[in-house]
């Protein structure tokens, strides 16, 4: 992909990318969407597996029909009496297994997009040789959903502790849970999230192990902080018109209900949403194509800069322009 960086903008090369390298949007899909669609399937055979283990007996079942507070609690309380223990060990080992599903599925799409997209933007005529470093794109993966689960998990702990609080009447203990506790839980996510996300771009760019490339990614994002703020501002921009674009379209077959029917309505309702992951897929994908553009800058240094006037030695040869 030709480069003219008198008028770069990682903003526009990353829709450039896309646009231009039709493989790549086809294969993000691929590897996001069979993730997805495995993860919510593993999903509804754990929760039918689990039902299909409860015995109801008429007892229950009559109680449960009757929609009493008292009778409900009571049925669903013998129902649940030795199953909900299982189901909570079941939904930690389905947890633990889509994790690892997404690190291995992110592993492989994230290291061929990636060496995709340095290629496109490499400065050398001759595109050299680039490592697939499966191992250190896999161990950042593992730490990236890891964390997102423990930000995830710090933020409802928070979240269930200043509910407790107020119903206790203990205000600023409530406030400081409420307001620091999922603010700061939810921003340290975010940051190092950004991290471990980028960082695979320097285990395929450089051959970097895995803690070199977060620490190249530190120091990329040092460099270049005001782009990647401008950037991250115009994506995010961009996703929150997409988003609330497509949530009213999501919502508007809702009042076709009456003359398609609800099934006719939950299939619109189901393309809709398909459409919106697509869409999202296409901004994350330019983002990181944005980044894998900005990163060229790194490259682009002139070479009196890295060697010393001293070590230049003079030469003997008269450049012939202008003599003809």
């Amino acid at each position: 992909m030709p480069q003219d960086r008198s008028a770069h903008s990682p903003f526009r090369d990353g829709f450039a990318a896309v646009w231009h390298e039709k493989v790549l949007l086809p294969a993000e899909l691929s590897w996001r969407w069979c993730f997805g669609f495995s993860a919510l399937g593993l999903g509804i055979a754990s929760i039918a597996l689990f039902f299909d283990s409860l015995k109801l007996t008429r007892a229950d079942e009559f109680l449960v029909h009757t929609w009493q507070p008292q009778p409900l609690d009571s049925a669903l309380r013998h129902i649940l009496r030795g199953s909900l223990s299982r189901f909570l060990v079941e939904q930690a080992v389905l947890i633990l297994g889509v994790m690892l599903l997404w690190s291995l599925a992110a592993t492989a799409g994230r290291a061929a997009t990636l060496r995709r997209l340095v290629a496109m933007f490499s400065m050398d005529e001759e595109t050299q040789p680039m490592d697939w470093n499966f191992a250190s794109i896999f161990v950042l993966q593992l730490l990236r959903v890891m964390w997102s689960l423990i930000a995830l998990a710090v933020a409802l702990g928070c979240l269930l502790y200043g509910l407790v609080m107020v119903r206790n009447d203990h205000a600023l203990r409530a406030a400081l849970a409420l307001s620091f506790g999922i603010g700061l839980a939810s921003f340290f996510g975010i940051v190092l999230n950004w991290y471990f996300g980028v960082a695979p771009l320097f285990c395929v760019r450089n051959g970097a192990g895995a803690m070199e490339a977060l620490d190249q990614a530190a120091g990329f994002s040092a460099r270049h902080a005001g782009r990647l703020s401008r950037l991250g501002l115009g994506f995010l921009t961009l996703r929150v018109v997409w988003a609330a674009t497509m949530c009213f379209m999501f919502l508007a077959p809702l009042n076709l209900v009456a003359s398609i029917g609800p099934r006719w309505a939950l299939c619109l309702m189901g393309i809709v949403a398909l459409i919106y992951f697509a869409g999202a897929d296409v901004l994350c994908l330019a983002r990181l194509a944005g980044y894998a553009s900005l990163a060229v800058e790194d490259d682009a240094r002139p070479i009196a800069e890295a060697v010393p006037p001293e070590i230049i030695q003079p030469t003997d040869f008269v450049p012939l322009v202008g003599l003809a």
